[in-house]
Protein backbone atom coordinates (compact mmCIF):
# COMPACT_ATOMS: atom_id res chain seq x y z
CA UNK A 1 0.00 0.00 0.00
CA UNK A 2 1.38 3.30 -0.97
CA UNK A 3 0.54 5.90 2.63
CA UNK A 4 1.61 8.89 0.55
CA UNK A 5 -1.25 8.84 -1.91
CA UNK A 6 -3.89 9.88 0.48
CA UNK A 7 -2.07 13.07 1.91
CA UNK A 8 -0.94 14.11 -1.62
CA UNK A 9 -4.25 14.18 -2.06
CA UNK A 10 -5.32 16.41 0.42
CA UNK A 11 -2.51 18.72 0.21
CA UNK A 12 -2.78 19.78 -3.29
CA UNK A 13 -6.59 20.38 -2.21
CA UNK A 14 -5.45 22.20 0.39
CA UNK A 15 -3.40 25.19 -1.27
CA UNK A 16 -1.66 24.99 -4.20
CA UNK A 17 1.75 24.04 -1.82
CA UNK A 18 4.63 24.12 -3.83
CA UNK A 19 6.17 21.87 -1.78
CA UNK A 20 3.20 19.21 -1.20
CA UNK A 21 3.11 19.51 -5.07
CA UNK A 22 6.95 18.21 -5.03
CA UNK A 23 5.56 15.56 -2.94
CA UNK A 24 2.86 14.21 -4.38
CA UNK A 25 5.18 14.36 -7.58
CA UNK A 26 7.61 12.25 -5.51
CA UNK A 27 4.97 9.71 -4.28
CA UNK A 28 3.87 9.43 -7.83
CA UNK A 29 7.50 8.70 -8.72
CA UNK A 30 7.16 6.15 -5.56
CA UNK A 31 4.61 4.12 -6.09
CA UNK A 32 5.82 3.80 -9.90
CA UNK A 33 8.75 1.56 -8.60
CA UNK A 34 6.10 0.17 -5.59
CA UNK A 35 5.43 -2.72 -7.15
CA UNK A 36 1.35 -4.50 -7.43
CA UNK A 37 -1.47 -3.14 -5.64
CA UNK A 38 -0.62 0.40 -5.21
CA UNK A 39 -3.34 1.68 -7.27
CA UNK A 40 -6.88 1.98 -7.12
CA UNK A 41 -7.45 -1.67 -7.30
CA UNK A 42 -5.71 -2.30 -4.18
CA UNK A 43 -8.67 -3.63 -1.94
CA UNK A 44 -7.20 -2.19 1.00
CA UNK A 45 -7.19 1.56 -0.45
CA UNK A 46 -10.62 0.49 -1.84
CA UNK A 47 -12.42 -0.12 1.46
CA UNK A 48 -10.86 2.66 2.85
CA UNK A 49 -12.68 5.04 0.04
CA UNK A 50 -15.69 3.23 0.47
CA UNK A 51 -15.65 4.00 4.37
CA UNK A 52 -18.33 6.29 5.58
CA UNK A 53 -16.63 6.64 9.02
CA UNK A 54 -14.42 5.07 11.59
CA UNK A 55 -15.42 1.14 12.64
CA UNK A 56 -13.81 2.03 16.28
CA UNK A 57 -14.23 -1.75 17.59
CA UNK A 58 -16.56 -3.44 14.77
CA UNK A 59 -14.38 -5.51 12.40
CA UNK A 60 -14.51 -4.91 9.11
CA UNK A 61 -17.08 -4.84 6.22
CA UNK A 62 -15.08 -6.70 4.05
CA UNK A 63 -12.23 -9.59 4.34
CA UNK A 64 -9.44 -8.08 3.32
CA UNK A 65 -5.58 -9.27 2.82
CA UNK A 66 -3.22 -9.08 5.61
CA UNK A 67 -0.32 -6.67 4.74
CA UNK A 68 2.01 -8.58 6.69
CA UNK A 69 2.69 -12.02 7.96
CA UNK A 70 4.30 -10.97 10.80
CA UNK A 71 3.18 -12.34 14.22
CA UNK A 72 3.16 -11.61 18.01
CA UNK A 73 6.62 -13.36 18.24
CA UNK A 74 9.05 -10.80 20.33
CA UNK A 75 10.95 -8.09 17.71
CA UNK A 76 14.38 -9.56 17.19
CA UNK A 77 16.55 -6.84 15.78
CA UNK A 78 18.92 -8.21 12.69
CA UNK A 79 20.22 -6.36 9.16
CA UNK A 80 16.72 -6.48 7.28
CA UNK A 81 15.23 -5.28 10.06
CA UNK A 82 17.02 -2.80 12.48
CA UNK A 83 16.83 -1.12 15.53
CA UNK A 84 17.52 1.72 14.66
CA UNK A 85 16.10 5.58 14.67
CA UNK A 86 13.27 5.19 12.64
CA UNK A 87 12.05 2.21 14.33
CA UNK A 88 12.95 3.96 17.94
CA UNK A 89 11.10 7.15 16.51
CA UNK A 90 8.23 4.88 15.46
CA UNK A 91 7.22 3.43 18.69
CA UNK A 92 7.86 6.47 20.67
CA UNK A 93 5.50 8.70 18.59
CA UNK A 94 2.96 5.81 18.46
CA UNK A 95 2.75 5.93 22.36
CA UNK A 96 3.63 9.26 23.52
CA UNK A 97 2.84 12.09 21.55
CA UNK A 98 5.93 13.49 20.02
CA UNK A 99 9.54 11.74 20.31
CA UNK A 100 12.47 14.09 21.84
CA UNK A 101 15.67 13.44 20.38
CA UNK A 102 17.29 13.28 23.76
CA UNK A 103 14.39 9.88 24.22
CA UNK A 104 15.36 8.57 20.71
CA UNK A 105 18.69 8.42 22.23
CA UNK A 106 18.15 6.79 24.78
CA UNK A 107 15.95 4.13 23.05
CA UNK A 108 18.51 3.60 20.60
CA UNK A 109 21.11 2.44 24.06
CA UNK A 110 18.33 -0.23 25.02
CA UNK A 111 16.83 -3.07 23.72
CA UNK A 112 13.22 -2.97 22.14
CA UNK A 113 11.35 -4.91 24.81
CA UNK A 114 13.41 -2.58 27.40
CA UNK A 115 12.02 0.20 26.06
CA UNK A 116 8.63 -1.32 25.67
CA UNK A 117 8.93 -1.90 29.28
CA UNK A 118 10.42 1.60 30.46
CA UNK A 119 6.80 2.86 28.52
CA UNK A 120 4.47 1.04 29.98
CA UNK A 121 6.16 0.93 33.60
CA UNK A 122 3.80 2.63 36.87
CA UNK A 123 5.14 6.14 38.38
CA UNK A 124 3.77 8.08 40.37
CA UNK A 125 0.61 10.11 39.63
CA UNK A 126 0.43 13.86 38.69
CA UNK A 127 -0.64 16.52 41.69
CA UNK A 128 -4.21 17.24 41.30
CA UNK A 129 -4.64 20.85 39.40
CA UNK A 130 -5.96 22.11 42.44
CA UNK A 131 -7.35 21.19 46.01
CA UNK A 132 -10.70 21.87 45.08
CA UNK A 133 -10.93 18.25 43.36
CA UNK A 134 -11.32 16.95 46.96
CA UNK A 135 -14.04 19.47 47.73
CA UNK A 136 -17.57 18.85 47.79
CA UNK A 137 -19.38 19.54 44.69
CA UNK A 138 -21.76 22.90 44.93
CA UNK A 139 -23.72 23.93 42.33
CA UNK A 140 -26.93 26.02 42.10
CA UNK A 141 -27.88 27.21 38.67
CA UNK A 142 -28.98 30.66 39.57
CA UNK A 143 -26.24 31.38 41.73
CA UNK A 144 -23.57 33.40 39.28
CA UNK A 145 -20.38 33.24 41.29
CA UNK A 146 -20.77 29.32 41.86
CA UNK A 147 -21.21 28.87 38.24
CA UNK A 148 -18.08 31.11 37.68
CA UNK A 149 -15.90 29.45 40.11
CA UNK A 150 -16.60 25.48 38.71
CA UNK A 151 -15.98 27.05 34.54
CA UNK A 152 -12.59 28.85 36.04
CA UNK A 153 -11.97 24.88 37.54
CA UNK A 154 -13.14 23.27 34.42
CA UNK A 155 -10.41 25.47 32.59
CA UNK A 156 -7.52 24.57 35.15
CA UNK A 157 -8.24 20.90 34.34
CA UNK A 158 -8.44 21.19 30.79
CA UNK A 159 -5.22 23.36 30.39
CA UNK A 160 -3.82 21.10 33.41
CA UNK A 161 -4.30 18.10 31.52
CA UNK A 162 -3.10 19.46 28.13
CA UNK A 163 0.42 20.59 30.35
CA UNK A 164 0.44 16.77 31.27
CA UNK A 165 0.53 16.13 27.64
CA UNK A 166 3.06 18.60 26.45
CA UNK A 167 5.40 17.77 29.90
CA UNK A 168 4.75 14.23 30.10
CA UNK A 169 7.17 11.56 31.24
CA UNK A 170 8.32 8.52 28.93
CA UNK A 171 5.78 6.76 29.36
CA UNK A 172 2.46 5.46 27.56
CA UNK A 173 -0.08 6.24 30.15
CA UNK A 174 -1.21 9.91 28.44
CA UNK A 175 -1.50 8.24 25.22
CA UNK A 176 -4.11 5.73 27.28
CA UNK A 177 -5.69 7.92 29.23
CA UNK A 178 -6.56 10.35 25.89
CA UNK A 179 -7.70 6.51 24.42
CA UNK A 180 -10.04 5.86 27.04
CA UNK A 181 -10.80 9.58 27.03
CA UNK A 182 -12.47 9.12 23.37
CA UNK A 183 -13.81 5.12 24.30
CA UNK A 184 -15.58 6.71 26.97
CA UNK A 185 -16.47 9.72 25.52
CA UNK A 186 -17.99 12.51 28.00
CA UNK A 187 -19.05 16.40 26.67
CA UNK A 188 -18.27 19.31 29.11
CA UNK A 189 -21.52 20.72 27.68
CA UNK A 190 -22.90 18.07 29.37
CA UNK A 191 -20.88 17.22 32.36
CA UNK A 192 -20.39 20.82 33.56
CA UNK A 193 -19.34 19.54 36.90
CA UNK A 194 -15.22 19.96 36.73
CA UNK A 195 -14.85 17.59 40.12
CA UNK A 196 -16.53 14.67 38.42
CA UNK A 197 -14.50 15.31 35.14
CA UNK A 198 -11.24 14.99 37.06
CA UNK A 199 -12.14 11.99 38.82
CA UNK A 200 -13.28 10.64 35.23
CA UNK A 201 -9.66 11.12 34.20
CA UNK A 202 -8.31 9.32 37.30
CA UNK A 203 -9.88 6.16 36.97
CA UNK A 204 -8.49 6.12 33.56
CA UNK A 205 -4.84 7.13 34.76
CA UNK A 206 -5.00 4.70 37.53
CA UNK A 207 -5.79 2.12 35.15
CA UNK A 208 -4.51 3.01 32.03
CA UNK A 209 -3.40 -0.39 31.50
CA UNK A 210 -5.71 -1.92 34.31
CA UNK A 211 -8.38 -4.42 34.44
CA UNK A 212 -10.86 -3.84 31.57
CA UNK A 213 -14.03 -5.42 33.28
CA UNK A 214 -13.33 -3.64 36.41
CA UNK A 215 -12.83 -0.49 34.29
CA UNK A 216 -16.40 -1.04 32.85
CA UNK A 217 -17.87 -1.52 36.46
CA UNK A 218 -16.47 1.97 37.67
CA UNK A 219 -17.25 3.96 34.89
CA UNK A 220 -20.94 2.44 34.88
CA UNK A 221 -21.06 4.49 38.55
CA UNK A 222 -19.34 7.18 37.75
CA UNK A 223 -21.00 10.55 38.51
CA UNK A 224 -19.12 11.77 35.15
CA UNK A 225 -20.84 8.92 33.34
CA UNK A 226 -24.08 9.33 35.40
CA UNK A 227 -24.47 12.47 34.38
CA UNK A 228 -23.46 12.26 30.92
CA UNK A 229 -25.99 9.22 30.14
CA UNK A 230 -28.63 10.10 32.30
CA UNK A 231 -28.40 7.29 34.54
CA UNK A 232 -29.02 9.37 37.45
CA UNK A 233 -32.47 9.45 36.47
CA UNK A 234 -32.63 5.93 35.51
CA UNK A 235 -34.88 4.74 38.07
CA UNK A 236 -37.72 1.92 38.43
CA UNK A 237 -40.84 4.61 37.74
CA UNK A 238 -39.03 5.63 34.49
CA UNK A 239 -35.83 3.50 33.14
CA UNK A 240 -33.83 5.12 31.16
CA UNK A 241 -32.00 3.33 27.95
CA UNK A 242 -29.34 5.68 27.28
CA UNK A 243 -26.30 4.18 29.17
CA UNK A 244 -27.38 0.56 28.64
CA UNK A 245 -27.57 1.26 24.70
CA UNK A 246 -23.87 2.50 24.91
CA UNK A 247 -22.67 -0.18 27.39
CA UNK A 248 -23.14 -1.94 24.87
CA UNK A 249 -22.86 -0.60 21.42
CA UNK A 250 -19.73 1.67 22.24
CA UNK A 251 -18.18 0.26 24.94
CA UNK A 252 -17.91 -3.87 25.10
CA UNK A 253 -19.77 -5.40 22.02
CA UNK A 254 -19.81 -2.97 19.20
CA UNK A 255 -23.39 -1.90 17.37
CA UNK A 256 -25.53 -4.27 17.01
CA UNK A 257 -22.87 -7.25 17.71
CA UNK A 258 -24.75 -10.12 19.83
CA UNK A 259 -27.44 -8.08 21.89
CA UNK A 260 -31.21 -6.71 20.83
CA UNK A 261 -33.16 -4.22 21.87
CA UNK A 262 -35.17 -6.04 24.34
CA UNK A 263 -31.51 -6.42 25.90
CA UNK A 264 -30.96 -2.96 26.13
CA UNK A 265 -34.56 -2.42 28.11
CA UNK A 266 -33.55 -5.41 30.32
CA UNK A 267 -30.09 -4.20 31.25
CA UNK A 268 -31.64 -0.55 31.81
CA UNK A 269 -33.82 -1.64 34.17
CA UNK A 270 -30.95 -3.83 35.81
CA UNK A 271 -29.13 -0.53 35.95
CA UNK A 272 -31.81 0.96 37.93
CA UNK A 273 -30.88 3.13 41.71
CA UNK A 274 -27.72 4.65 41.03
CA UNK A 275 -27.64 8.55 40.95
CA UNK A 276 -25.10 11.23 42.09
CA UNK A 277 -24.30 11.56 46.12
CA UNK A 278 -26.54 14.36 47.43
CA UNK A 279 -24.71 15.45 50.57
CA UNK A 280 -27.28 18.14 51.56
CA UNK A 281 -28.01 21.81 51.31
CA UNK A 282 -25.68 24.18 52.57
CA UNK A 283 -27.04 27.24 55.06
CA UNK A 284 -27.60 29.45 51.47
CA UNK A 285 -29.48 26.98 49.63
CA UNK A 286 -26.63 25.51 47.81
CA UNK A 287 -27.31 21.88 47.08
CA UNK A 288 -23.65 20.29 47.44
CA UNK A 289 -22.60 16.45 46.41
CA UNK A 290 -19.68 14.32 46.31
CA UNK A 291 -16.84 14.88 43.63
CA UNK A 292 -16.02 11.63 43.30
CA UNK A 293 -18.58 9.01 44.61
CA UNK A 294 -22.16 7.71 43.61
CA UNK A 295 -25.30 6.63 45.52
CA UNK A 296 -27.28 3.64 45.25
CA UNK A 297 -30.40 4.01 46.46
CA UNK A 298 -32.39 0.76 46.51
CA UNK A 299 -35.72 1.63 46.77
CA UNK A 300 -35.35 3.41 42.97
CA UNK A 301 -34.52 -0.34 41.46
CA UNK A 302 -36.17 -2.61 39.55
CA UNK A 303 -36.03 -5.45 41.80
CA UNK A 304 -38.05 -7.95 39.52
CA UNK A 305 -36.93 -9.93 37.09
CA UNK A 306 -35.28 -9.28 33.70
CA UNK A 307 -34.18 -11.69 30.85
CA UNK A 308 -31.27 -10.24 29.91
CA UNK A 309 -28.87 -11.98 27.55
CA UNK A 310 -31.13 -15.37 27.40
CA UNK A 311 -30.79 -15.37 30.97
CA UNK A 312 -33.64 -14.67 34.01
CA UNK A 313 -32.72 -12.80 37.63
CA UNK A 314 -33.62 -9.61 39.87
CA UNK A 315 -30.30 -8.69 38.17
CA UNK A 316 -28.18 -5.34 39.16
CA UNK A 317 -25.50 -3.64 36.89
CA UNK A 318 -22.87 -5.68 38.42
CA UNK A 319 -24.82 -8.95 37.45
CA UNK A 320 -25.66 -6.47 33.66
CA UNK A 321 -22.13 -6.60 33.45
CA UNK A 322 -20.83 -10.46 34.41
CA UNK A 323 -23.26 -11.35 32.28
CA UNK A 324 -21.92 -9.24 28.81
CA UNK A 325 -18.53 -10.75 30.14
CA UNK A 326 -19.53 -14.00 30.33
CA UNK A 327 -22.55 -14.50 27.45
CA UNK A 328 -20.95 -12.44 25.09
CA UNK A 329 -17.32 -12.55 25.71
CA UNK A 330 -15.16 -13.17 22.66
CA UNK A 331 -17.44 -10.31 21.31
CA UNK A 332 -16.03 -8.00 24.06
CA UNK A 333 -12.24 -9.17 23.90
CA UNK A 334 -12.47 -8.73 20.49
CA UNK A 335 -13.84 -5.52 20.13
CA UNK A 336 -11.51 -3.92 22.84
CA UNK A 337 -8.37 -5.39 21.22
CA UNK A 338 -9.84 -4.53 18.00
CA UNK A 339 -9.44 -0.68 19.35
CA UNK A 340 -6.12 -1.12 20.64
CA UNK A 341 -4.84 -2.11 16.92
CA UNK A 342 -6.11 0.25 15.73
CA UNK A 343 -4.95 3.05 18.22
CA UNK A 344 -1.28 1.33 18.00
CA UNK A 345 -0.93 -0.22 15.17
CA UNK A 346 -3.35 0.27 12.03
CA UNK A 347 -7.43 1.44 11.14
CA UNK A 348 -7.52 -1.80 9.25
CA UNK A 349 -7.36 -3.89 11.80
CA UNK A 350 -5.63 -7.82 10.88
CA UNK A 351 -8.05 -10.28 12.72
CA UNK A 352 -5.12 -12.70 12.77
CA UNK A 353 -3.63 -10.54 15.26
CA UNK A 354 -6.76 -9.28 16.90
CA UNK A 355 -7.86 -13.37 17.21
CA UNK A 356 -4.41 -13.63 19.50
CA UNK A 357 -4.85 -10.55 21.21
CA UNK A 358 -8.05 -11.40 22.30
CA UNK A 359 -7.54 -14.85 23.69
CA UNK A 360 -4.44 -13.44 25.95
CA UNK A 361 -7.18 -10.80 27.19
CA UNK A 362 -9.37 -14.09 28.06
CA UNK A 363 -6.59 -16.10 29.40
CA UNK A 364 -5.54 -13.36 31.58
CA UNK A 365 -8.74 -12.34 33.07
CA UNK A 366 -9.39 -8.69 31.43
CA UNK A 367 -6.66 -7.56 32.03
CA UNK A 368 -5.03 -5.37 29.55
CA UNK A 369 -1.31 -5.15 30.51
CA UNK A 370 -0.32 -8.42 28.74
CA UNK A 371 -2.46 -7.51 25.55
CA UNK A 372 -0.62 -4.17 25.09
CA UNK A 373 3.03 -5.48 26.07
CA UNK A 374 2.91 -8.29 23.75
CA UNK A 375 1.58 -6.35 20.84
CA UNK A 376 4.24 -3.39 21.13
CA UNK A 377 7.06 -5.81 21.41
CA UNK A 378 6.11 -7.97 18.85
CA UNK A 379 6.86 -8.18 14.84
CA UNK A 380 3.64 -7.41 14.13
CA UNK A 381 4.10 -4.07 15.37
CA UNK A 382 7.56 -3.02 13.82
CA UNK A 383 7.16 -4.39 10.54
CA UNK A 384 7.94 -1.68 8.05
CA UNK A 385 4.35 -1.75 6.41
CA UNK A 386 3.08 -0.41 9.79
CA UNK A 387 5.53 2.94 10.14
CA UNK A 388 3.86 5.72 8.48
CA UNK A 389 0.74 4.46 8.38
CA UNK A 390 -1.01 6.16 11.24
CA UNK A 391 -2.31 9.86 10.44
CA UNK A 392 -1.59 12.10 13.40
CA UNK A 393 -4.38 13.65 15.62
CA UNK A 394 -4.25 16.86 16.41
CA UNK A 395 -2.83 16.05 19.92
CA UNK A 396 0.08 13.95 18.14
CA UNK A 397 1.08 16.50 15.49
CA UNK A 398 0.68 20.16 17.32
CA UNK A 399 2.34 19.08 20.77
CA UNK A 400 4.55 16.77 19.12
CA UNK A 401 5.66 19.12 17.60
CA UNK A 402 6.24 21.55 20.46
CA UNK A 403 7.84 18.30 22.42
CA UNK A 404 9.90 17.37 19.34
CA UNK A 405 11.75 21.06 19.24
CA UNK A 406 12.48 21.00 22.66
CA UNK A 407 9.89 24.07 23.31
CA UNK A 408 9.29 24.71 27.45
CA UNK A 409 6.24 26.83 27.11
CA UNK A 410 3.43 27.82 29.76
CA UNK A 411 0.76 28.77 27.57
CA UNK A 412 -0.91 25.72 27.68
CA UNK A 413 -4.30 27.66 27.38
CA UNK A 414 -2.99 28.42 23.71
CA UNK A 415 -1.97 25.27 22.96
CA UNK A 416 -5.68 23.89 24.21
CA UNK A 417 -7.70 26.11 22.01
CA UNK A 418 -5.31 25.30 18.86
CA UNK A 419 -5.89 21.91 19.73
CA UNK A 420 -9.49 22.62 19.41
CA UNK A 421 -8.85 24.31 16.16
CA UNK A 422 -7.16 21.64 14.60
CA UNK A 423 -10.82 19.43 15.50
CA UNK A 424 -9.95 17.45 19.08
CA UNK A 425 -10.74 19.94 21.81
CA UNK A 426 -10.08 17.29 25.16
CA UNK A 427 -13.29 17.05 27.22
CA UNK A 428 -15.51 18.04 24.49
CA UNK A 429 -15.45 14.89 21.82
CA UNK A 430 -18.03 15.62 19.23
CA UNK A 431 -20.49 13.14 20.10
CA UNK A 432 -20.78 9.92 22.16
CA UNK A 433 -18.91 7.94 19.92
CA UNK A 434 -16.04 10.20 20.75
CA UNK A 435 -13.72 11.48 17.57
CA UNK A 436 -13.79 9.33 14.21
CA UNK A 437 -10.10 9.82 13.99
CA UNK A 438 -7.98 8.67 11.18
CA UNK A 439 -8.85 10.16 7.97
CA UNK A 440 -10.85 12.54 9.17
CA UNK A 441 -7.83 14.17 10.74
CA UNK A 442 -6.81 15.42 7.74
CA UNK A 443 -8.96 17.68 5.24
CA UNK A 444 -8.13 20.33 2.29
CA UNK A 445 -9.04 23.30 5.06
CA UNK A 446 -7.46 21.13 8.29
CA UNK A 447 -4.37 20.48 6.42
CA UNK A 448 -4.05 23.97 5.55
CA UNK A 449 -5.17 24.78 9.47
CA UNK A 450 -2.02 22.47 10.74
CA UNK A 451 0.21 23.90 8.46
CA UNK A 452 -0.67 27.65 9.84
CA UNK A 453 -0.52 26.62 13.24
CA UNK A 454 3.42 24.99 13.24
CA UNK A 455 4.45 28.25 10.96
CA UNK A 456 2.95 30.71 13.77
CA UNK A 457 4.58 28.04 16.06
CA UNK A 458 7.96 28.75 14.82
CA UNK A 459 7.88 32.30 13.90
CA UNK A 460 6.46 33.29 17.41
CA UNK A 461 10.40 32.47 18.84
CA UNK A 462 10.82 35.27 17.02
CA UNK A 463 9.10 37.55 19.20
CA UNK A 464 10.96 39.39 22.13
CA UNK A 465 8.50 37.75 25.34
CA UNK A 466 7.80 34.84 22.75
CA UNK A 467 5.28 32.00 24.24
CA UNK A 468 6.99 29.46 22.76
CA UNK A 469 10.44 30.34 22.99
CA UNK A 470 12.77 28.75 20.39
CA UNK A 471 16.59 29.22 19.25
CA UNK A 472 16.99 27.58 15.83
CA UNK A 473 20.84 27.97 16.16
CA UNK A 474 20.96 25.98 19.54
CA UNK A 475 18.32 23.50 18.47
CA UNK A 476 20.12 22.64 15.47
CA UNK A 477 23.27 22.26 17.71
CA UNK A 478 21.93 20.07 19.98
CA UNK A 479 20.72 17.70 17.40
CA UNK A 480 23.45 18.14 14.72
CA UNK A 481 26.34 19.57 13.24
CA UNK A 482 25.57 23.18 13.17
CA UNK A 483 28.24 24.18 10.34
CA UNK A 484 27.49 21.03 7.83
CA UNK A 485 24.16 22.39 6.36
CA UNK A 486 23.69 18.85 5.16
CA UNK A 487 23.63 17.27 8.03
CA UNK A 488 21.66 19.70 9.65
CA UNK A 489 19.29 19.13 6.70
CA UNK A 490 19.56 15.11 7.22
CA UNK A 491 19.35 15.19 10.91
CA UNK A 492 16.27 17.32 11.13
CA UNK A 493 14.81 14.42 8.51
CA UNK A 494 15.39 11.95 10.77
CA UNK A 495 13.78 13.91 13.49
CA UNK A 496 10.15 14.66 12.07
CA UNK A 497 9.73 11.95 9.63
CA UNK A 498 8.91 8.00 10.47
CA UNK A 499 8.49 7.59 6.87
CA UNK A 500 11.71 7.67 4.49
CA UNK A 501 12.13 10.47 2.64
CA UNK A 502 13.18 10.07 -1.03
CA UNK A 503 15.92 12.26 -2.90
CA UNK A 504 13.71 14.59 -4.33
CA UNK A 505 11.91 15.17 -0.93
CA UNK A 506 14.73 15.61 0.99
CA UNK A 507 16.41 17.83 -1.89
CA UNK A 508 13.66 19.95 -1.53
CA UNK A 509 13.68 20.63 2.14
CA UNK A 510 17.31 21.66 1.65
CA UNK A 511 16.44 24.08 -0.86
CA UNK A 512 13.89 25.65 1.37
CA UNK A 513 16.61 25.54 4.03
CA UNK A 514 19.16 27.37 2.15
CA UNK A 515 17.08 29.90 0.75
CA UNK A 516 19.22 30.45 -2.29
CA UNK A 517 22.77 30.24 -0.15
CA UNK A 518 25.48 27.68 -1.73
CA UNK A 519 26.50 25.10 0.64
CA UNK A 520 29.84 26.78 1.22
CA UNK A 521 28.02 29.94 2.33
CA UNK A 522 26.46 28.60 5.00
CA UNK A 523 27.54 29.98 8.48
CA UNK A 524 25.60 29.85 11.83
CA UNK A 525 26.72 32.56 13.17
CA UNK A 526 25.13 34.53 9.98
CA UNK A 527 22.23 36.81 11.01
CA UNK A 528 20.06 35.42 8.12
CA UNK A 529 21.01 31.66 9.42
CA UNK A 530 18.02 31.46 12.04
CA UNK A 531 15.76 32.23 9.60
CA UNK A 532 16.68 29.64 7.20
CA UNK A 533 16.37 27.30 10.17
CA UNK A 534 13.02 28.40 10.89
CA UNK A 535 12.20 27.81 7.00
CA UNK A 536 13.74 24.40 6.91
CA UNK A 537 11.80 23.80 10.46
CA UNK A 538 8.44 25.22 8.69
CA UNK A 539 8.73 23.45 5.37
CA UNK A 540 9.51 19.72 7.36
CA UNK A 541 6.03 20.14 9.67
CA UNK A 542 4.49 21.19 6.53
CA UNK A 543 5.49 18.26 4.18
CA UNK A 544 3.03 15.59 3.84
CA UNK A 545 5.17 12.53 5.60
CA UNK A 546 4.98 14.83 8.35
CA UNK A 547 1.31 14.02 9.35
CA UNK A 548 1.99 10.45 9.49
CA UNK A 549 3.77 8.42 12.68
Amino acid sequence: MNRRRFLAGAGLAAAGSGLAARAATGAAADAATAGPDTGGGDPIQRALAERKGSLKGLPEPLALPRRTTAGLEPYTPRAEKPWNRQRAQYLIRRTMFGARKQDVDMALGKTPGEVVDMLLADSALPAAPGSWVTQNYVYDRLADNSDAENRQWLNDLRYWWTGLLVNQEFSIREKMVYFWHDHWSTETQDVIQPHFNYWFLDLFRKNFLGNFKQMVNAVTVSPAMLVYLDGRYNTKSRPNENYARELMELHTLGEGNGYTEDDVKAAARGLTGWTLKDLGALPNGRRQYSPNEAAYIASNHDATDKTFMGRTGNWRETDVIDIIFTERKNEVAHFICRKLYRQFVYEIADETIVDQLSAMLLANNWDLRPVVTTLLKSEHFFETANMGAHITSPLEQYIGAIRTLGISTTALSDIYNTCGTLGLQLLQPPNVKGWPEYRTWITASRLSSRWNATDLLIDESKKTNSKFPLDPIAFITAISTPTDPRKINKDVIELFFVLTLNDYQTEVLFEKFMSGWKDYEWDPTNPGAPDRVRNLLKAALRNNEAQLI
